[in-house]
């Protein structure tokens, strides 16, 4: 919803019509009465933040201060309020704090920072360009280079919104009008429909091979974290993408080309348009040669140091060092709304899907199911969960509020279940977050980005969200998870 827009009545009190039913309702049997509570404020913020009368941040920050105002309601049992030594005031109050003190929230907010650098050194720019240039000249080439560009800025931009959205896309789309491609008309299958997807392809497919790649995967480490004390470094996320992320990377373009064929199959004049461009941008910068650097740097202590330095604390090392520098400005950080929302958007969210175990939710739900999984084989139980969690997203329109709302929710499933080993389960569901972005034209950012540019009609996107969809699931488990138990056992 843009600032000019008036939020309906419907949208606005359709949220709270849910809260009020459902806190009329009882609880469910042995359930405490306390998450039940918690629950309806959960659920309208989920309606909130799909129908979004408001911004979706805004609906999560009010979330968490209708249940610190309402703790003894919604968060604490009965048994916690007659301690004379509890203090409800003083326990809420950090609660409600707490998400704002995650290292993985900060670890995101540093990372947008690297992305603001790459938009102000013209770095990002220059790297597509510069794939554009040398792999244009083929249609097909083209779809490998728009899909590469989008894997080398994924781990220093964790918005693939900002990323697919603000980098990319904006450079794509000057090339079909090249080839009299136009939005919106007969000619988009000339050469701009394939192009336009395959930026679909290349979000989903980098989003999922970097911990950094987008920023709902730093939630779910953090809720990982929290549920099974399973901890997911940088490095043990890439490296268990990895063989499935190469197989993607070489294999999505070209069927892609197979499936949603363009009828222009060469393309010089891209080549050679890309080529003037970076004859107008001049040659490569002081700015952009130090950015280099601090991402290298960066990247080694991700991947090698982690023992000795947290990522988090590496990620505002490189920060502090770009403000030095004056790759960007203190003022340019205070001005970048997109952080700072997206930060207490994350922040909030970590606090209430963490209020869904703190009021008791979570221990009956997975009490609860565990009866009706039980007899399953641990694989076909781990098989079961992802499945579910990820076609789930079709009836999401945010892969953060997916995380938020499903995640604990199945892995709680996964734990009460005897024999699941929760490492393979935890690997497996929040790889699944990012390839799960192309199903559906609402189902990420960039999605609704590039939908909207007219290129991908609804029924081709729909059916090649459902394909490649369906692909990404199945080379997830059917050659990712042999490899990660091998790797993890």
């Amino acid at each position: 919803m843009t600032t000019t827009e008036k939020p309906s009545l419907l949208k606005l009190l359709a949220p709270v019509i849910v809260m009020i039913i459902l806190l009329f309702i009882p609880a469910p049997e042995g359930m405490p009465p306390q998450a039940w509570h918690f629950f309806a404020v959960f659920i309208a913020m989920v309606i909130g933040m799909i129908l979004e009368p408001i911004p979706a941040t805004a609906i999560s920050f009010i979330a968490v201060t209708i249940c610190v105002i309402g703790s003894k309601y919604f968060l604490f049992s009965a048994e916690e309020l007659m301690d004379p030594d509890f203090n409800a005031r003083k326990q809420s109050l950090k609660w409600g704090l707490e998400g704002f003190s995650s290292s993985t929230v900060w670890l995101v907010f540093g990372a947008f920072i690297f992305a603001l650098s790459y938009d102000i050194t013209g770095l990002g720019r220059r790297i597509a360009l510069i794939m554009v240039k040398f792999m244009g000249r083929h249609t097909l080439t083209l779809g490998y280079a728009i899909v590469i560009i989008d894997v080398l800025l994924a781990p220093f931009t964790p918005s693939n919104t900002a990323r697919t959205g603000g980098t990319v896309f904006p450079i794509i789309r000057n090339l079909p009008p090249l080839y009299n491609s136009f939005a919106n008309d007969p000619s988009s299958r000339k050469i701009g429909g394939y192009l336009m997807w395959m930026m679909v392809i290349g979000t989903s497919i980098s989003s999922s091979m970097f911990v950094t790649g987008s920023a709902p995967n730093i939630l779910a480490v953090e809720l990982v974290h929290k549920s099974s004390g399973f901890n997911i470094s940088w490095l043990t996320w890439f490296l268990a993408f990895l063989p499935v992320g190469l197989i993607l990377i070489v294999l999505a373009p070209w069927l892609s080309y197979v499936l949603y064929k363009p009828e222009i199959t060469h393309s010089h004049e891209v080549a050679d348009w890309a080529k003037e461009e970076l004859k107008n941008i001049g040659g490569i910068t002081r700015k952009e040669i130090t950015l280099i650097v601090l991402v290298l740097i960066s990247l080694v202590l991700w991947m090698f140091f982690e023992d000795e330095i947290s990522p988090t604390a590496v990620c505002l090392l490189a920060v502090s060092l770009m403000i030095i520098t004056q790759i960007v400005k203190w003022n340019d950080i205070t001005k970048y709304s997109t952080a700072w929302n997206t930060f207490v958007n994350l922040a909030t969210l970590v606090i209430m899907a963490n209020g869904l175990t703190r009021s008791g939710f979570i221990g009956w739900f997975s009490t609860m199911m565990s009866t009706h999984m039980d007899g399953f084989s641990p694989d076909l139980t781990i098989a079961i969960l992802v499945l579910l969690f990820y076609f789930a997203h079709y009836l999401f329109a945010s892969l953060s509020a997916h995380t938020a709302t499903l995640l604990p929710v199945i892995l709680a499933i996964g734990k009460s279940v005897p024999g699941v080993p929760m490492d393979e389960l935890s690997i497996l569901l929040v790889l699944s977050i990012g390839i799960m972005g192309c199903q559906t034209p609402y189902a990420t950012g960039p999605g609704v980005i590039i939908y909207g540019s007219g290129y991908v009609k609804s029924k081709d996107f729909w059916r090649l969200g459902g394909i490649f969809g369906t692909i990404f699931i199945a080379a997830l488990l059917c050659i990712g998870w042999p490899i990660i138990k091998l790797w993890l056992h």
